[in-house]
């Protein structure tokens, strides 16, 4: 909807032209040698010529600016009606169909999750009252996760590099081949070993006793193994130190057979007591025994201690996590929800206030301005139809002989109902309007139209409060704290 944009036009109503049409001094002359009109008549030719004139330049103009107003009165009372509605109940109607849809999907979706948190959790007393155990568990999160990970790519790293370095003299590919090795080796002490620590040694701490025996059996055996397997490693460190020694030291016997034999005897039995330990050789040995043991703790410790607990209690916490999402995901949405209604609310409003408003007020204003100018167009038009008439007498009454007929004297008037626009187009005529009235409808509408407003606002704040108290009810009943 929008105002009416074009103006009627209306043709200049031309004394000039009619006179010359109607040759009016020489047609006044002729019927005054003939006596023309008679004394006894009651109207001449050429003045109903005249009058006929200026009503078909009033009909034409009627029937023309008849249709025009027709356009506007159906402009109008489209915007009237408009302005009569409430555009603002169904912003609210909306927003409370949207708010108590999420709200009950909201409440649907914590009911599922807080059924199945209630399910895992008592799962989790039942796990503790059969494995007697008072604590929470310690779970891991995805932070702890990452931690214990990292730890272990850390330690994975520096273990290959440090034995790299210590081995490169031992080896004849030098670093490369000392990192091979290394790496071999840093995967047994971190990774192994982490595994080890999470699959075996945490199952020591198992409350039947068959199963701490079994799996003490295979933490006894790998323990045995790890110290073993670094033992070698330093004695190996250790001992090729002799080989470089007797090989490229100036003055030294080179080593027989039975010599490096007895070398790699010494290497894989390091408790024999043969093997000269250097430092080197110690700190190798003791890298990879620590490295071993951080990695044993980081996988004994990682999803807690107790073998099994630290699952059934992310059970527990994932559903908890899961619910306290839908509350933040609630306490998101919604005053997300009540600012998109409430802008479009304000948005709707100032739009009436702005345009329809105004449009219609526009609208009112050009129809007085058309009746207006109907009433000053129509009354020039009698008024230069009245001045030809009275040029005609005048010319006829100064060379006529006999006595001018009586209807001479009396002045050419349309009548009353021509002259009074509102009666000419009744159906418009309900939307004339002064400036005051039209100021005060227009008052009246901007009133109708902010009560409607102030009352769909009030509704909002209703529902506003109303979400809080879903928001606190949904706390109380599903809350896992």
């Amino acid at each position: 909807m929008e105002k009416v944009k074009t103006k009627f036009e209306w043709d200049h109503f031309s004394v000039k032209q009619v006179e010359e049409k109607h040759d009016i001094r020489a047609v006044a002359k002729s019927d005054a040698l003939m006596d023309e009109p008679s004394t006894k008549s009651s109207a001449s030719v050429l003045e109903n010529e005249i009058r006929l004139e200026c009503d078909t330049y009033i009909s034409d103009h009627q029937n023309k600016l008849r249709q025009y107003l027709e356009t506007v009165e159906n402009n109008q009372n489209e915007l009237s009606g408009h302005l009569k509605q409430n555009h603002f109940e169904p912003i609210v109607n909306n927003l409370d169909s949207s708010f108590h849809t999420m709200a009950n999907e909201k409440e649907i979706k914590l009911s599922d999750l807080k059924n199945n948190y209630d399910t895992f959790k008592e799962e989790q007393k039942q796990f503790q009252r059969y494995h007697k155990l008072s604590r929470e568990p310690n779970y891991a999160t995805t932070r702890k996760t990452v931690k214990a990970f990292g730890l272990l790519a850390f330690l994975f790293i520096v273990e290959v590099v440090l034995n790299g370095i210590m081995l490169k003299a031992a080896l004849i590919g030098g670093v490369a081949e000392g990192i091979a090795v290394a790496a071999s080796v840093a995967f047994l002490n971190v990774i192994a070993t982490g595994l080890v620590g999470y699959h075996i040694f945490k199952n020591l701490t198992h409350l039947e006793r068959s199963k701490k025996i079994m799996y003490g059996f295979f933490a006894g055996i790998y323990t045995i193994f790890l110290i073993y397997i670094n033992s070698c490693l330093g004695a190996y460190r250790s001992e090729s130190q002799k080989v470089f020694d007797a090989k490229y030291t100036e003055g030294a016997q080179p080593l027989s057979a039975l010599e490096i034999k007895e070398i790699f005897s010494n290497i894989i039995t390091p408790w024999s007591g043969n093997i000269d330990y250097i430092f080197v050789g110690i700190i190798l040995t003791f890298v990879g025994l620590t490295f071993a043991f951080i990695s044993l703790m980081d996988g004994f410790t990682y999803n807690d201690t107790y073998p099994g607990y630290g699952n059934v209690g992310k059970k527990v916490n994932d559903y908890k996590d899961k619910i306290k999402n839908v509350f933040t995901s609630y306490a998101e949405e919604v005053p997300r929800l009540f600012t998109q209604h409430n802008d479009q609310l304000q948005s709707k409003f100032d739009g009436i206030l702005n345009n329809e408003l105004n449009y219609w007020d526009a609208n009112t204003n050009l129809i007085q301005k058309e009746f207006t100018a109907y009433t000053q167009k129509v009354d020039y038009a009698a008024r230069q139809t009245k001045h030809i008439i009275e040029e005609y007498r005048d010319e006829n009454r100064a060379v006529r002989k006999s006595e001018a007929p009586s209807f001479f004297n009396t002045k050419f008037l349309l009548p009353a109902e021509v002259n009074d626009p509102k009666k000419v187009f009744p159906d418009v005529s309900y939307h004339y309007m002064s400036d005051e009235e039209r100021e005060n409808k227009k008052l009246k509408f901007s009133e109708n139209i902010d009560l409607k407003f102030k009352q769909a606002e009030k509704e909002i704040e209703d529902l506003q409060k109303a979400s809080r108290d879903k928001q606190k009810e949904l706390h109380e009943k599903f809350n896992t704290n």
